[in-house]
């Protein structure tokens, strides 16, 4: 979800789906939300306040107690809907998460990982999940590069190889082209 402002509502679009993909008790599997630190309890208050059915649990204290929680979200019937956690704690415990098979994986302000190379990028590019989001009201603030990272962790390929992409839209040629394929985002 890409809009050019903040407060239009991306989170509780998100939190709508989540309640809706509960209900269904097809797959209960759990879904993750990554986002920055100074997010992660505003999204811990928002399920509480607009889906408190939710089983929310909060990626916290030590490593060896993230492990566990870890290690609890590995069970089929784990007791956990959403799972959240902050980019700086993903890139420290992405050797357990990449094993976990999600429903959803959200990104929350996805311009976190607009450096295609960082260690960031690379770790929520390894979680499994059968459905990723990437939330952001800034898509791009510098270089098409940058978009083309959120894409890659969306739609791995869409926007072809860093190297076209960048060969064919970094330096503003052939926008129109690009914008055609981001409008449906």
């Amino acid at each position: 979800i890409l809009a050019d402002d903040m407060g239009l509502g991306k989170t509780l679009q998100v939190i709508s789906l989540l309640a809706w993909a509960c209900a269904q008790k097809e797959d209960r599997r759990p879904s993750i939300v990554v986002a920055p630190t100074s997010l992660v309890y505003n999204w811990n208050a928002e399920l509480g306040r607009f889906a408190p059915h939710l089983r929310v649990m909060v990626s916290e204290g030590t490593q060896v107690q993230r492990s566990q929680m870890i290690a609890q979200l590995a069970n089929e019937d784990c007791g956990v809907d959403v799972y959240i956690t902050s980019y700086p704690l993903i890139r420290r415990d992405i050797a357990q998460l990449q094993h976990i098979a999600f429903r959803f994986a959200i990104l929350d302000e996805a311009q976190n990982i607009k450096n295609a190379m960082s260690v960031g990028a690379g770790a929520v590019k390894q979680l499994k999940a059968q459905t990723r989001f990437a939330l952001t009201g800034t898509p791009m603030e510098n270089h098409p590069g940058e978009l083309w990272s959120i894409f890659d962790f969306v739609l791995p390929g869409y926007l072809l190889s860093f190297a076209q992409f960048m060969h064919r839209f970094g330096d503003g040629g052939e926008m129109d082209i690009l914008r055609r394929r981001i409008r449906p985002f």
